[in-house]
């Protein structure tokens, strides 16, 4: 199977690539984290260009309240991915080298399946706390709905069902082995 070979050296690859990408992305916003605290202590934040680009005038502790929450949404939101993206390059490196019905897998699979309920968590939490914490005059011109992700959700019950499947697999390989 030589196409499976070159599937799986791909997938190695691009899973790879998004840990990396994850990486820089989760520095740049703990730089981002910094750079907003620096801002507030030393009163350096751009007002004024704010309230340009915005139409709304907010005082630095408003802005820096917004800023560190979606900062820390975003941070936490990356770490999942990146735990998820491990956890599937785990899984797709013993598939690409054996049978991949084993229970490694199927713990992989699970610890993905809650890590992406927890990113959906995270993905539906972050606009509504932003929202909280901003004043009003921002509330006005953005919407507080709470999104729940229905594909999100059927994604973390098809992963919990599909290492199900891999457990199954696994207790199967090793009756198997125990009979011959």
């Amino acid at each position: 199977m030589p196409n499976d070979r070159k599937l799986f050296a791909v997938t190695q690859w691009v899973l790879s690539a998004g840990i990396l990408v994850t990486t820089l992305l989760i520095g740049m916003l703990v730089l981002g984290v910094a750079a907003t605290i620096f801002g507030l202590i030393t009163s350096r934040l751009p007002l004024d260009k704010i309230a340009r680009a915005t139409g709304v005038t907010m005082t630095a502790d408003e802005i820096g309240r917004m800023a560190l929450a979606a900062y820390t949404g975003g941070i936490a939101a990356l770490a999942l991915v990146q735990f998820i993206l491990r956890a599937l390059r785990r899984v797709v490196g013993s598939a690409s080298v054996g049978d991949p019905f084993i229970e490694a897998n199927a713990v992989d699979l699970v610890r993905v399946a809650w890590l992406l309920l927890g990113l959906n968590v995270i993905d539906a939490l972050i606009k509504p706390t932003v929202y909280l914490l901003a004043p009003v005059a921002v509330r006005e011109k953005i919407h507080d709905t709470v999104h729940i992700s229905m594909t999100g959700l059927f994604a973390v019950l098809l992963i919990f069902v599909l290492a199900q499947i891999f457990r199954r697999g696994s207790d199967m390989r090793a009756e198997l082995a125990g009979t011959i």
